[in-house]
C-alpha cells in the first residue's frame, strides 16, 4: 500500500479516526471581568474557575436573535449586569430617584424648565400700574393672563391668582388710557420683585381728595366713578382719576363702606392740576321727636340732617308730660312712652326695619329707667290696688331681641282692708350699669313709717332676673334709705334716715355691691342734681359736661369717668349721647341736635347740625344707659 497522504486528505480533509495529530499546543483564551488569561497543556492541569451566578442565570435564558452573544466582541460588559440587577432589586427608591435626578435636569435647562414645570405649577404674580406722567398709582384698571384677571386696587396693584409659571403676555386696560401688552415671567419660586408698569393716559388727570364730613379725617378706599371710570382713594384719601379731553365737568358718585354715598361734580380744567376736595358722611341715622307736623312724631334724618322721614306719626292724642324716646346705645332699638289710644303705653321700635311693637300697656303709670344693651328697664305702679295687696309697684324689664318682657320686683302687702293694711313702697330706682338698684320701705296705712317685724332694704338684682341680692338691711321700725343718687358710671351715693332721733347717716355703693360708710356726704349733696355719665356704646368710654361760668366744658373719659380729657371749653352744647364710639351727640337750647367728633372742636361752628327737635318735659338725669333723655 502506498502510505503517502491522497490529495483529498492533503487539502484539509479530517484524519481517520484513531489517527494521532501531533499539531502544536492549543492556546485558549477567555473574558473574564474585563482580564484576559492564557491556559496551555503544558501549564498542567487546567485551573477551576468558580461559576458566577448572573452568568449562569444568563446562560439559562434563551439567546434571543438580537441580544449580543457571548464572546469578545458581543457580550455586553459585565458591569451592566450588575447595574441592572442592583437598580432592579430596589425599585423602591430607585425609580423615585430616577424621576428627580430627571426633573432637575430639565429644570437646569431654562426652556425645558418653564414649560415642564408649567403643567402642574402655577404661583400667584403681582403688578402694579402707575401714570406714565404723575407717576400716581391707577386704580380700576384691568390686569389679566389668558383667562385670569383682576382690577388694580388703591395702591395701583393688582394680583392674579393661580397662573402658570412662565412666559405670558400681560394685558392691561382702563378707559381714558391706551391699553397695553408686554411680556411677563411668572416664577417658580416666590415673586421676588413687583414689576411697575407705565400706563399712558388719553384723557385729563383730575386729582380727588375725599374725608369724613365729621371729624375731617382722609377716607381710605372711597371709590370715584365718573363718566364709565373708576379710581380708590389711597390710605390718604388721595385718587388720581382720568376723563374725556373734552370735559371741563363730570358728574361723579362718591361711595365708600360706612359712608353714606353722594354725587358730586368733579372739575376739569386743561393743565390736569384740578384738586377736588369733597366730603362723605359716615353712615347712620338718628331718632328724635318732632313736632313740625303738629302732632309728636318720631323722625329719623342722617347724621348731617339729609334723608328726613317720618318713622311713626303722632296721633295727636300724645301729651308731653307723658311722651319719652330713649335709644339703646347702639341706636337698634327704641323704646317710646306716648299716649297714642287714649292712655300712656310703652312701645319698642326696631330700627333695622322700624317696625312697632306694644311692649307693655294697661290701667297702670309707666316710668323708663334706661338700657342696659338690649334690655329696657321701666316701672309699673298699677292704678286701683288696694294699699293690703301685693303688687301694687313692680319693675320689669323687656329683652327687645327676644321680645320677652320680665317682672323683676313686685311689691309685698299684708293686711285684709285698709285698717290694718302694711305695705312696700319701692320708692327709688336707678340703673347702675348691669344693675337695677331699689328700695323697699314698710309703710303702714294710711303711710306711716316705722313698722315693727319687718325690714327696709336696699337691693339689687340684673336686667335679665339674675343675681337678685340684698345690699344693705335695717330694722323697719327704726330707719330706711332716704336717697339714692348716681355720682359715676358704677358708683353711687344713699343716705339712711333714724326715724326716732331725725339723724341721717351717708353710704356709699361700688360696682361690685360693696356698701361703705362715707363721711364726706351731707344731705345738700344726695339732693343736688348730680352729673349724667353717658356711656359709649362699647362701654369703654364716657362723656359729659360740667358747667362753668354759664356755658359748658365737655369732656370724656373711661368707663369710669376717669382719665378725663377736655374736649370743648366755654360751649353752649349740653352732651346728648354717643353715635357709634367715634362720634358725639351734643344739644343746644333744648332743641337743636349737632354732631361732633370724640377728639372735640375747638369753636362751636365745627359742630354739625343735624336737625332741630322736640324736647319732652320729662328729663332723665343721671341716665347713661342710653340717650333721648336730656
Amino acid at each position: 500500500m502506498n502510505d503517502q497522504p491522497s490529495d483529498e486528505t492533503k487539502s484539509g480533509e479530517a484524519p481517520a479516526i484513531g489517527k494521532i495529530s501531533e499539531s502544536p499546543a492549543i492556546e485558549s483564551t477567555e473574558v473574564e471581568s474585563g482580564t484576559e488569561s492564557t491556559y496551555s497543556p503544558d501549564d498542567g492541569p487546567e485551573p477551576i474557575t468558580l461559576p458566577d451566578p448572573e452568568a449562569e442565570e444568563s446562560q439559562d435564558k434563551p439567546t434571543s436573535p438580537a441580544e449580543p452573544q457571548a464572546g469578545k466582541a458581543g457580550k455586553p460588559p459585565r458591569f451592566y449586569h450588575r447595574f441592572a440587577s442592583w437598580y432592579g432589586h430596589r425599585k423602591k427608591w430607585t425609580i423615585p430617584a430616577s424621576i428627580i435626578i430627571l426633573i432637575l435636569i430639565l429644570a437646569a435647562i431654562p426652556y425645558s424648565r418653564y414649560h415642564a414645570a408649567g403643567l402642574v405649577l402655577k404661583n400667584d404674580v403681582t403688578v402694579k400700574v402707575s401714570d406714565s406722567v404723575s407717576g400716581k398709582p391707577v386704580s380700576g384698571a384691568q390686569v389679566s393672563v389668558d383667562k385670569i384677571s383682576a382690577l388694580t386696587n388703591a395702591g395701583g396693584l393688582a394680583t392674579l391668582h393661580s397662573v402658570k409659571v412662565g412666559k405670558h403676555t400681560l394685558l392691561i386696560s382702563k378707559k381714558y388710557y391706551r391699553d397695553q401688552s408686554l411680556s411677563l415671567l411668572v416664577p417658580i419660586g416666590h415673586q421676588k420683585t413687583t414689576p411697575n408698569v407705565s400706563f399712558i393716559a388719553t384723557g385729563r388727570r383730575v386729582n380727588i381728595s375725599v374725608i369724613n364730613k365729621i371729624n375731617n379725617q382722609p377716607v381710605a378706599d372711597a371709590t370715584i366713578e365718573v363718566s364709565g371710570t373708576s379710581a380708590k382713594t389711597d390710605k390718604d384719601g388721595q385718587a388720581q382719576v382720568v376723563v374725556s379731553a373734552s370735559a371741563s365737568h363730570e358728574t361723579a358718585s362718591l361711595s365708600a363702606s360706612g359712608y353714606n354715598p353722594a354725587k358730586v361734580s368733579i372739575e376739569v380744567s386743561a393743565g390736569g392740576n384740578d384738586q377736588n376736595s369733597f366730603k362723605l358722611t359716615p353712615a347712620g341715622q338718628v331718632y328724635f321727636l318732632s313736632k313740625l307736623s303738629g302732632t309728636i312724631d318720631v323722625v329719623k334724618t342722617n347724621l348731617d340732617g339729609t334723608n328726613r322721614q317720618t318713622v311713626l306719626a303722632g296721633t295727636g292724642k300724645e301729651d308731653d308730660n307723658d311722651t319719652v324716646l330713649l335709644a339703646s346705645r347702639d341706636w337698634q332699638y327704641l323704646a317710646l312712652l306716648a299716649n297714642r289710644n287714649g292712655s300712656p303705653s310703652l312701645y319698642i321700635i326696631n330700627t333695622s326695619d322700624d317696625k312697632m311693637l306694644t311692649m307693655d300697656q294697661g290701667d297702670a303709670t309707666f316710668t323708663p329707667l334706661g338700657w342696659y344693651n338690649h334690655y329696657f328697664v321701666y316701672t309699673v305702679a298699677k292704678n286701683g290696688y288696694n294699699d293690703w295687696q301685693s303688687g301694687a309697684f313692680s319693675i320689669k324689664s323687656y329683652n327687645a331681641d327676644t321680645g320677652q318682657s320680665l317682672t323683676l320686683v313686685n311689691s309685698n302687702a299684708e293686711g285684709t282692708s285698709n285698717a290694718d293694711a302694711k305695705y312696700e313702697a319701692i320708692w327709688d330706682t336707678q340703673l347702675m350699669g348691669n344693675n337695677v338698684i331699689y328700695t323697699r320701705t314698710w309703710y303702714q296705712y294710711p303711710g306711716t313709717l316705722g313698722v315693727t317685724g319687718k325690714q327696709n332694704v336696699l337691693a339689687a338684682i340684673h336686667p335679665d332676673g339674675t343675681a337678685s341680692r340684698q345690699l344693705k338691711t335695717m330694722d323697719a321700725s327704726a330707719s330706711y334709705v332716704s336717697n339714692l343718687k348716681l355720682t359715676k358710671p358704677n358708683e353711687l351715693d344713699f343716705g339712711v334716715y333714724a326715724i326716732n332721733s331725725g339723724d341721717t347717716s351717708y353710704y356709699s355703693l361700688d360696682g361690685n355691691g360693696n356698701v361703705s360708710a362715707n363721711s364726706n356726704l351731707n344731705d345738700q349733696s344726695l339732693y343736688t342734681p348730680g352729673t349724667t355719665y353717658l356711656l359709649s356704646p362699647s362701654g369703654n368710654q364716657t362723656f359729659w359736661q360740667d358747667e362753668r361760668d354759664g356755658k359748658n366744658s365737655l369732656f370724656i373719659g373711661d368707663q369710669n369717668a376717669t382719665g378725663a380729657k377736655q374736649i370743648a371749653d366755654l360751649s353752649d352744647y349740653n352732651a346728648y349721647g354717643w353715635y357709634s364710639d367715634n362720634y358725639l351727640l351734643v344739644s343746644k337750647n333744648n332743641s337743636e341736635l349737632y354732631i361732633i367728633p370724640k377728639s372735640g372742636i375747638t369753636d362751636d361752628s365745627q359742630a354739625i347740625k343735624i336737625t332741630d327737635y322736640h324736647k319732652p318735659a320729662q328729663s332723665f338725669y343721671g341716665y347713661g344707659g342710653g340717650y333721648g333723655g336730656l
